[in-house]
């Protein structure tokens, strides 16, 4: 059987928004890698800018368990994610019936 870590994928560089079971909030990353903790694995990174409404946990480091995800979507890089974010609010601010 092939070693867990060699089938993962490579984030380096990008921005990943990580949905978890059980949570309705979206998860960002900044350049995530995988790490073993505790005889499990999570996947780190550093929340950007925007991913929170007040900005509160802005350039921290954030561990999502890789067992909880049960879906992602990979930004190409943090300009791209950024103005993505900039898209939703946008798209908020002029539908606020919808959020």
């Amino acid at each position: 059987m092939a070693n867990i870590t060699e089938s993962l994928p490579s984030f380096e560089g990008k921005c990943v928004s990580i949905t978890i079971k059980d949570d309705g909030n979206s998860h960002d990353l900044s350049n995530p890698h995988f790490e073993l903790q505790g005889g499990r694995l999570f996947i780190i990174g550093t929340v950007p800018v925007g991913a929170t409404d007040s900005n509160w946990v802005s350039g921290c480091q954030s561990a999502v368990a890789w067992d909880r995800v049960t879906d992602y979507f990979v930004f190409e890089n943090l300009e791209v994610y950024t103005k993505a974010i900039e898209k939703s609010n946008q798209y908020q601010k002029e539908n606020p019936d919808e959020s």
